[in-house]
């Protein structure tokens, strides 16, 4: 079983998890959205976008289950 990640909000559209990883919330299509993304250096691949934090740090569970 793989151990609890932990997220760290830095501001009110950006948490900080594991190394290269962030999730930050967006204004989409009248929503609120949080993508999932992981960066190295400048260049970052975004993972989805999820309706709510809880799913999007759902979603980064999945990537690396």
């Amino acid at each position: 079983m793989m151990a609890e990640v932990e997220w760290t909000q830095r501001d009110e559209y950006y948490w900080q998890g594991p190394p290269g990883w962030t999730i930050c919330r967006v204004f989409v299509d009248g929503m609120w959205q949080y993508e999932l993304w992981f960066s190295r250096g400048d260049a970052g691949t975004i993972y989805g976008m999820r309706a709510s934090l809880t799913a999007a740090q759902d979603l980064y569970r999945q990537k690396l289950g």
